[in-house]
Order: structure tokens, then C-alpha cells, then sequence
């Protein structure tokens, strides 16, 4: 069941790509503004003065570490996709020394090494029918290999608008598990605005590993 769900998300992104190119619109985004926005949340407890390593999870073509160089980023960086197009464009457009890009599903095979930082943007917010349980598989999947943080976001279901294509969730269910399975210290952050004049449509979760 959920190698069908992969399957479906890599053709999605694959199109997506042959469509838009290197662009904002083919990892479904708005436009630079509203990505960087949610970057600056993703990334709000990475420490850039240190040599932190971080996974990218559903990497795209790296525009997660173009940001993090912009900012001071001199740690390790491995972004993974399922999408083999996309991560061999990742390859070939980035040269950054300390970064790998590889073509992996994580359910279906582990990464050896561990990370500082797992960082998941926007890849939760497909509806591929099966969402819950695969996003609970990957989350205890990247918590086996993350040291310190998991931080993701998601679509909220307290909206006063949804698009069928996409996948909204309570962030209390999110919550909920990820404090019983993963970590006791988790934090949502939903106090913020994407878009002026809409209403907040989105979260974010952060998953504290602590000893």
C-alpha cells in the first residue's frame, strides 16, 4: 500500500518538474517570499555557527540548502527524494562539498547514518488516501536516525477552505502522537502568516530528542 503512495508522489513531482522546471511551482509553492517564510520556521532552532549535520527530507532540487549557505550554513548536509529526475538535477545544480543528494525511499530502505537535524517541508501535504499511516511510519523511520530535532509542518484542518488534491490534519492528532511514539517534548507552532490577509492554514511540529 504504501509503496504505491511513494509511486504516486514521484510521478507527481516528476510532472511537476517536466512542467515548471527549477522553480517555486515544482515543489508547489507560491512563490520565494511565502517558501522562505516557512524556512525561517523550519530552521529557528538550528544553531548555523556550528557544524550541525542535517537531513532534508523530500529535498526537491536542494532549495532547503541554498537557503541554509545564504545564511552561514557550514555543516553537513543530505537531502533525499524519491524523485531520481529531481535528485540528479539536485547533483548537478548544487556544489556545495559537504552535501549529498540521494534517490531513497525510506521505507523501504534505512539510511547508516545519524543526523543532527531532520527538516520536512511541505511534504505531508498530498493526499495520497493513506496519509496518517504514512506519515507515521516515516516519522518513526527519521527517528531512528535524528539526533536532536524533527521539524515538519502541515496543512491544519482549521480552515474555511480545502482543495481535495491536498491533505489537512488537527495539529492536536499530530501532537498526540508524536508526544506517546516519538518524543515527550514536542512544540506546534501555528501563531504564524504565511499570506497577508488569509487566514493561518498551516503548523509546524518540532520533535525535541532529548537523553
Amino acid at each position: 500500500m504504501l509503496s504505491k503512495t511513494f509511486l504516486k508522489l514521484s510521478n507527481h513531482y516528476d510532472n511537476l518538474f517536466e512542467r515548471h522546471g527549477d522553480s517555486v511551482k515544482s515543489s508547489q509553492q507560491s512563490d520565494k517570499i511565502t517558501r522562505d517564510k516557512r524556512l525561517k520556521i523550519l530552521t529557528q532552532n538550528l544553531d548555523l555557527n556550528k557544524k550541525i549535520s542535517i537531513l532534508d527530507f523530500g529535498c526537491g532540487t536542494g532549495y532547503l540548502l541554498q537557503y541554509l549557505l545564504r545564511k552561514g550554513f557550514n555543516g553537513s548536509y543530505t537531502g533525499i527524494d524519491i524523485s531520481e529526475k529531481i535528485i540528479n538535477f539536485a547533483k548537478y545544480k548544487n556544489t556545495y562539498k559537504k552535501a549529498q543528494f540521494i534517490k531513497i525511499n525510506l521505507l523501504e530502505k534505512s539510511l547508516k547514518k545519524k543526523f543532527d537535524y531532520t527538516l520536512v517541508n511541505g511534504t505531508f501535504n498530498n493526499n495520497t488516501n493513506n496519509n496518517w499511516l504514512w506519515i507515521r511510519k516515516v516519522l518513526k523511520e527519521l527517528n531512528k536516525i535524528t539526533k536532536k530535532e524533527i521539524v515538519f509542518n502541515n496543512l491544519s484542518e482549521y480552515v474555511d477552505y480545502k482543495e481535495k488534491k491536498l491533505f489537512y490534519i488537527k495539529p492536536e492528532k499530530v501532537f498526540n502522537f508524536c508526544k506517546l511514539n516519538i518524543s515527550p517534548y514536542i512544540i506546534i507552532k501555528n501563531d504564524y502568516q504565511i499570506k497577508k490577509g488569509i487566514i493561518r492554514f498551516e503548523f509546524t511540529t518540532f520533535i525535541i530528542k532529548k537523553d
